[in-house]
């Protein structure tokens, strides 16, 4: 999924699960924060306090430099949860253990430590965090976090949802070249390194990611798989109403119920109309609709910043700059241990360590 899911639809759907708009502010946040707290390392203030911050992802050019450890530790506690297909059996295969799959058990068990801990300083975040890797888990279903050959792809089938019964097309794999035929039957080339698109779902570009796309391919395995992304959307959306309302009930099995039926049909018509490949344009509408006071918790006006001012590692550090400099020093207040972008980082790093080493394992899985 992309900004319009992780920062407007979580931010909806909190608020339609009982959070006021400060709290959703900050899980929606922190939802989007992992996929764009792509620096790690440590930071040094002027009175020598320091702080280790990790990242959640990387950009795309730095695929190539990573090994598969570092790789390990970012894809899959944030991106492509495990789905453990053979039932926690420590037997089963590995790569079949980690593919992710929608709703898991391994799913659930994350959302339950997330509950569990909700007295935490930095419960809201660690919230938005569960939220981004939670909702995922229907995106990136049937992909893998790691560079294997488990997540190639071929044959990819597309419907254009503008011109539907006309809007089909066809992209053919073969050899790190994909051939684009349009209905029009102009061919497109384009070249992709198969050194790195077996990552995740590289090899079939961001069509997992986008909320309108229906479409097939042929995975790894040469099995036809369809998905219907409009229909998985609108039941993570709704799945994710429901681990909020738990976790503001603070009681990870108790019985609440999705999201109101008129809003989740306004999300279900919305998620259907807003078809643009650009992901801000579409998060645009979807932050007008909320704006215009078109779902029921009222009108509201969210607001994300990846970085500059008014951002959270604004805030917390007073710098604009998208890296941090390796001797940089910042000046240090006691205010710098209540700041969101602190508090998120230590909820990634919990999030991160709980994932990998307690809740894998419990399903028969070493990961790293």
């Amino acid at each position: 999924m992309e900004i319009d899911f992780h920062f407007g639809v979580t931010y909806i759907v909190g608020r339609l699960a009982g959070l006021t708009h400060e709290d959703s502010q900050i899980v929606a946040t922190s939802s989007q924060y992992v996929d764009d707290t792509v620096n790690s390392g440590a930071l040094h203030f002027k009175t020598d306090e320091a702080f280790h911050r990790i990242s959640c992802a990387h950009e795309l050019s730095d695929y190539h430099l990573l090994l598969p450890v570092d790789e390990r530790e970012v894809w899959i506690p944030f991106h492509f949860l495990p789905g453990c297909d053979g039932g926690g059996d420590p037997s089963a295969e590995f790569h079949a253990k980690i593919i992710c799959r929608p709703h898991s058990e391994v799913a659930k068990q994350m959302v339950r430590m997330c509950i569990e801990k909700s007295q935490k300083d930095h419960a809201l975040h660690r919230l938005g965090i569960t939220a981004h890797v939670f909702i995922d888990t229907w995106a990136h279903q049937g992909f893998a976090g790691i560079n294997h050959r488990v997540n190639m792809a071929s044959d990819i089938t597309l419907i254009d949802p503008k011109e539907v019964g006309a809007g089909f097309w066809h992209v053919v794999a073969h050899g790190g070249i994909k051939a684009w035929i349009s209905k029009q039957g102009r061919p497109v080339l384009v070249k992709l390194s198969s050194r790195f698109f077996p990552m995740g779902h590289g090899t079939v570009l961001h069509y997992p990611d986008h909320p309108f796309r229906k479409w097939s391919y042929k995975n790894g395995h040469g099995e036809l798989v369809e998905r219907d992304n409009p229909s998985d959307f609108l039941e993570a959306a709704d799945q994710l109403c429901r681990v909020i309302r738990r976790f503001l009930s603070g009681d990870p099995d108790r019985e609440v119920e999705g999201l109101p039926g008129k809003d989740k049909s306004l999300i279900q018509s919305k998620i259907a109309q807003l078809t643009d490949n650009n992901p801000h344009i579409r998060l645009e509408a979807w932050l007008k609709a909320v704006e215009q006071g078109d779902f029921s918790f009222g009108s509201a006006k969210p607001v994300y910043g990846k970085a500059g001012v008014g951002s959270w590692k604004y805030q917390a550090l007073g710098t604009t700059a998208a890296k941090i400099g390796r001797f940089e020093r910042f000046d240090y207040s006691p205010d710098f241990l209540v700041t969101n972008w602190k508090r998120f980082h230590d909820a990634a790093m919990a999030h991160q360590y709980d994932v990998l080493k307690e809740i894998l394992p419990n399903f028969g899985i070493c990961a790293i």
